[in-house]
């Protein structure tokens, strides 16, 4: 009876104590997604949009100044393809680095690096004295903002869930139309203006003050990044914990105006270790750290979409840029000659494409319909990835690179039966719009990619897209000029090739398992 009486008592006195609540764990995916969406994710949004855009504008403003640069420095065919690609092929070269580094110093900070060396650099390149110092220049302009061409989707990305991560990346993509509209809105203000200052021996042209007011971007998107942490996906990756959850509340308090500790997160299942640069003890070790964020792309398991990634991206950026570099030019020769019923392979068979020093705009006549035109075309762009942004989780995004791609090869089919100048731009913009699935295409890769190769990645399938563009901009503007109605035709051909590698793209591993239920039932 005593022992009775003494275990009775032992385990009512265990009933009485409280033991200690279980810590609740969350997936990131999980933890990120209770922030909500808010002013933090529109702020993101508005300072990766003009990052973006910074990019952008400084690849293309060689399209807009082409015209008038030929004549102060009196650039051939040849050198005016070579500066035409001098950027995107310093962005092939620095790619893989930028990617190493966005992996291993952040994103955040290899951003701002980028802006700031890139804005260096365009300043410098309006000081020209002839046109290899400003192809050289060009390059180191490509080879700096090449750090902002990818870590902004993946800066943008990982502050996202599942959910929403899509549709937000899209409407990122979204700021190329933006500045497709800004750069020929501010040539038209900019390159109008008669300046006959000398300074350094030179004559001061307005397409220089255009170089460096398209560097202002790269300064504003620089302030913006000072409003913005690092990204608390890979603040966990390298190890922080506490860091990544302290980063996940502040974005909680700035969208829901909730106090920090109504956030129910406390604890996230930390992911696989990063790299760090804090590792690295001489150049062997930065190489075999950039081999081993560089192999995983390749493993059995993901060869074959990274391949086929990289061949979307190297032709879909070939053709739209090949067409978008040369696309002022043509317009310039198209206005000239319109109502005289020629058609486009035509007009660009018998265009002058040297520095003809008696023109209007080497005379300091410049036409500004053009870049109305671009204007238009920009507005045009918008629009598109409007419909991608709101049509994409219905449609599903490989669906909707196929219909674009078979919108691309109808109108440029077309392109060589019509002499109306209208409907010449409107095709012609349908055909650079192919460069749009791009943007789908990284969003498909950035899912592809895991966290701790993702930037790499991104920036590796980059580096290919703008391989292709440096091909396009050398080549697919000459053979226009030389044989146009074979490369329309060959055009056609590329585009149902494309189409079809676009069906074979990855899907993400819950969209297959629904696929897969849904079979079953």
């Amino acid at each position: 009876k005593l022992i009775y009486l003494y275990i009775n008592h032992f385990f009512t006195d265990v009933k009485k104590e409280k033991l200690p609540a279980p810590i609740l764990t969350h997936t990131f995916e999980e933890a990120v997604s209770l922030t909500k969406i808010g002013k933090f994710h529109y702020t993101l949004l508005v300072v990766c949009g003009i990052c973006f855009m910074a990019v952008m504008v400084e690849i293309m403003c060689v399209s807009i100044i082409l015209p008038s640069m030929k004549c102060d420095l009196v650039a051939s065919l040849t050198e005016q393809g070579i500066l035409a690609s001098s950027g995107f092929f310093g962005i092939v070269l620095s790619s893989h680095a930028m990617g190493f580094l966005a992996d291993t110093c952040g994103r955040i900070r290899t951003l701002r690096m980028a802006l700031i060396l890139a804005s260096i650099s365009t300043i410098v390149s309006a000081f020209s004295v002839n046109i290899w110092m400003l192809i050289v220049f060009r390059f180191f302009t490509g080879f700096f903002i090449s750090g902002g061409q990818a870590c902004v989707f993946s800066l943008c990305g990982e502050f996202h869930g599942n959910k929403t991560r899509v549709k937000h990346v899209t409407l990122l993509s979204g700021f190329l139309p933006i500045a497709l509209m800004y750069l020929p809105t501010a040539a038209i203000f900019v390159l109008p203006l008669r300046i006959d200052a000398m300074l350094f021996g030179m004559k001061f042209s307005s397409w220089r003050i255009l170089l460096m007011v398209n560097s202002s971007l790269s300064l504003l998107a620089l302030l913006g990044l000072f409003m913005l942490p690092e990204t608390p996906k890979y603040v966990l990756v390298q190890g922080d914990h506490d860091g990544a959850l302290e980063i996940l509340r502040g974005i909680f308090v700035k969208n829901t105006g909730r106090p920090a500790s109504d956030y129910p997160v406390k604890h996230i299942v930390m992911e696989s270790n990063g790299a760090n640069l804090s590792n690295i003890k001489g150049v062997k070790d930065a190489l075999k750290l950039i081999w081993s964020q560089t192999v995983p792309l390749f493993y059995r398991e993901r060869c074959l979409h990274t391949i086929n990634i990289c061949g979307i991206m190297f032709i879909v950026y070939g053709i739209s840029q090949g067409i978008f570099m040369w696309f002022p030019t043509m317009l310039n020769e198209m206005v000239a000659k319109d109502g005289l019923g020629y058609n486009v392979c035509h007009i660009l068979s018998n265009m002058e494409t040297g520095a003809d020093l008696t023109s209007d705009v080497c005379n300091g006549i410049i036409d500004t319909f053009p870049f109305m035109v671009i204007i238009f075309v920009g507005a045009a762009f918008a629009v598109f990835y409007l419909i991608f942004a709101f049509t994409i989780d219905y449609i599903g995004k490989k669906n909707l690179i196929i219909s674009w791609l078979v919108i691309g090869g109808i109108s440029v089919t077309m392109i060589r039966w019509t002499s109306n100048f209208y409907v010449v731009v409107i095709l012609l913009t349908l055909t650079m719009s192919i460069g749009n699935c791009g943007g789908l295409v990284s969003t498909i890769s950035m899912e592809f990619f895991p966290t701790n190769i993702n930037a790499m990645g991104m920036c590796f399938i980059m580096m290919i897209g703008r391989l292709g563009a440096v091909f396009g901009s050398n080549f697919l503007g000459q053979l226009l000029f030389n044989f146009c109605d074979n490369v329309l035709w060959g055009l056609l051909g590329i585009c149902v090739l494309l189409a079809t590698m676009s069906w074979f793209l990855p899907e993400r591993k819950h969209q297959k398992q629904k696929k897969v239920h849904e079979v079953n039932q």
